[in-house]
């Protein structure tokens, strides 16, 4: 049976970065990582494989409910990241709403891992690994624009669906699942500002824990 590695096991440090859609979470995981030696997972390209299902009906599903993301995947590849191993993890086509079969991101061990998802903070299966958990947090109207944005030039998506799919799935599930994990954070941080001063403030907080984590002899 599988273990979770207790405090003075853990090789790397791991930071579990949550927050609504639009709160900056990938932005800021990217930059950071890069400044500390580390690396960034996406819990986005953990959703569950729909290959079998049409366009029209990938289109139209609730990607941001629990039960959409191949959880088991997703935690086998933190629990090895912790133990020091590489992983491998999936290839998301976010305009056809599919994993891309056969292929791979290759993620080296390094000291530190993010690990940023809508929902990184909501699973009990993973909240143990995380030596600190951090949720960002901004308004709806903040939030919308940013995923617009990137939505339309990002994942080639249209105005009238990025409408309909904050509407119907983005904000219903973040009301029902993002927002109750904010109280499992260790910090909540404000990411209304810039994304320099957001990146300066998830920076600050994880190399002050870092510092503060004693790694195994």
């Amino acid at each position: 049976m599988d273990t979770i590695p207790s405090q003075n096991q853990v090789r790397t440090f791991i930071v579990g970065l949550g927050g609504p859609s639009g709160s900056g979470k990938s932005t800021v995981a990217k930059r950071v990582a890069a400044r500390l030696d580390g690396n960034v997972i996406s819990m986005e390209v953990y959703s569950a494989a729909m290959s079998s299902a049409p366009f029209a009906e990938r289109e139209k599903i609730n990607y941001d409910l629990p039960g959409a993301l191949d959880l088991t995947l997703l935690v086998n590849n933190v629990r090895d990241y912790a133990a020091g191993k590489a992983v491998d993890a999936p290839i998301y086509d976010f305009a056809q709403h599919l994993r891309v079969e056969n292929q791979h991101t290759h993620i080296p061990a390094k000291p530190l891992l993010i690990v940023e998802g809508i929902l990184a903070l909501y699973f009990e299966q993973l909240r143990p690994y995380f030596n600190l958990s951090i949720y960002l947090d901004a308004p709806d109207e903040i939030c919308f624009h940013r995923r617009r944005v990137r939505d339309i030039t990002e994942r080639q998506r249209h105005t009238e669906f990025i409408q309909w799919q904050w509407e119907n799935i983005v904000l219903p599930a973040a009301r029902q699942y993002a927002l109750p994990s904010k109280r499992y954070a260790d910090l909540v941080l404000d990411s209304t500002a810039d994304v320099s001063a957001m990146e300066k403030s998830v920076f600050d907080a994880i190399q002050a824990a870092m510092a503060k984590h004693t790694p195994a002899s």
